[in-house]
């Protein structure tokens, strides 16, 4: 049975990437991005569970068939949407718009500099699971992203060489990131930040046999990250050790995808799920959504400035089941996954939250693809947190709507036009040939198809 639910979720995963492959633009969309990951990440890991001698009866094949839901969860909410998200519709000037990029951007990397100077101590002293002042460096560091997904738009709709500067002063710290830390979250924000910026406003998109081909290097490069990370950074796990492109290669990516596969090393993350889904089927015990406040309180409430008791007890206390059924506790630096806190929340109906998921993405993407420059911000700079709901908690994605808000609410008022003129893309001899667009950012773009 259980080999029979595995072969199950890999068809149905590669079923969806062939329905991408019928539209080359749907290969930038959630169903297939997240087909990926079930098919790259979480797929290799439930097949090497096959072979471990310690999970309750039954949770496996409990925790393969919740997968299947929630991916096809996350299709079906993509799919049955056909109205585009109509919020923050606005005409902007353009200017404006460049100084909230400007201002973002410098702000952003002001607090990774301030990342950098207390980072190796703070990594050393909470071996890597940071808490206290760094945290909040960490949330405001955001804004980089922001500003520089803002400013590499406003450079696709018209070239100058301010929001070009912007855009290659932001990359250099994605490239420090995925470079040096092996940041894997960094790494698939920045290539979905590129690929959907020029889709969006250039109408470019890589052939299929070249996305495919970076589907399958990024599956071998995540599940191989923690030798990467080893490689490259040095004893204090927070600068460069020295290692270039020959200490890359050689890192045995396949031989550690192979090593998942077959249970010898990196399940933890699914072995969480399977514990907890068994934990909460036995009990039938849910928190009803109400752990979305806990991970809302964790993220936005800072204990450094409202005391860690009161912000404690903000918190809705639930137990550990897993724990308390299984004696089961997590290893350090896993994750439960999306999976388990869906579960955790309705029962199987819990891949109602990739439903919505694919629903809200959905929407924005059609006001993306109308040229609403708001739709185009919320589907860049939440593609990947959407991403992780998948490999981490859904709490990423549905938090992340209120650092969208708390950053980019106030750049987008402060550049509305208040009257009904339109902004017209002047052509300038810079780059690549700016695209027409008949009545402004929000002018409906050409066909997707």
């Amino acid at each position: 049975m259980t080999s029979f639910l595995l072969w199950m979720l890999a068809i149905q995963a590669m079923a969806i990437m062939g329905w991408a492959m019928m539209r080359r633009e749907r290969m930038i969309q959630f169903p297939f991005l997240a087909a990926a990951v079930f098919l790259g990440w979480v797929f290799p890991q439930l097949m090497g569970l096959t072979a471990h001698p310690f999970l309750p009866p039954g949770g496996l094949e409990k925790t393969i068939f919740m997968a299947m839901l929630c991916l096809g969860a996350a299709w079906l909410g993509y799919e049955m949407n056909r109205r585009p998200a109509r919020l923050f519709a606005w005409d902007f000037d353009y200017g404006r718009l460049l100084v909230g990029a400007a201002v973002m951007t410098v702000l952003g990397a002001f607090f990774f500099y301030q990342i950098s100077l207390i980072g190796a101590e703070v990594t050393v002293e909470t071996g890597g699971q940071w808490s206290g002042i760094i945290t909040i460096y960490v949330f405001f560091s955001k804004l980089l992203t922001f500003g520089m997904a803002l400013a590499l738009i406003l450079y696709l709709r018209k070239p100058n060489w301010y929001a070009l500067g912007l855009v290659l002063f932001g990359l250099a710290f994605y490239l420090e990131r995925i470079l040096i830390r092996g940041r894997r979250a960094a790494m698939v924000e920045l290539g979905m930040m590129v690929l959907l910026a020029l889709w969006f406003n250039r109408r470019i998109l890589p052939p299929r046999w070249l996305m495919f081909g970076v589907v399958f290097v990024g599956a071998l490069v995540i599940n191989s990250i923690g030798d990467f990370r080893s490689t490259m950074m040095g004893d204090d796990r927070f600068t460069w050790s020295g290692a270039g492109v020959s200490e890359i290669l050689e890192i045995d990516y396949w031989g550690n995808l192979k090593r998942i596969a077959t249970g010898e090393s990196g399940t933890h993350n699914v072995v969480n799920a399977v514990m907890n889904i068994a934990a909460a089927d036995r009990t039938l015990s849910f928190d009803y959504g109400l752990s979305h406040w806990n991970g809302l309180v964790q993220r936005y409430v800072p204990g450094q400035w409202v005391g860690h008791e009161f912000k404690q007890a903000l918190m809705v206390d639930f137990t550990n089941q897993a724990g308390e059924v299984f004696g089961h506790q997590p290893h350090t630096g896993s994750t439960h996954t999306g999976l388990s806190d869906a579960f955790l929340s309705f029962w199987y109906l819990g891949a109602v939250k990739f439903l919505l998921i694919g629903l809200i993405l959905s929407r924005w993407y059609r006001a993306a693809m109308q040229g609403q420059l708001a739709g185009q911000l919320v589907v860049i700079l939440t593609i990947t947190a959407a991403l992780h709901a998948i490999t981490h908690s859904t709490h990423s994605f549905f938090t992340v709507f209120l650092q969208l808000a708390a950053f980019l609410l106030p750049v987008l008022w402060f550049a509305r036009r208040r009257t009904a003129a339109e902004f017209r893309p002047r052509r300038i001899r810079f780059g690549t040939r700016t695209p027409r667009f008949s009545a402004g950012w929000n002018a409906p773009g050409r066909g997707g198809r």
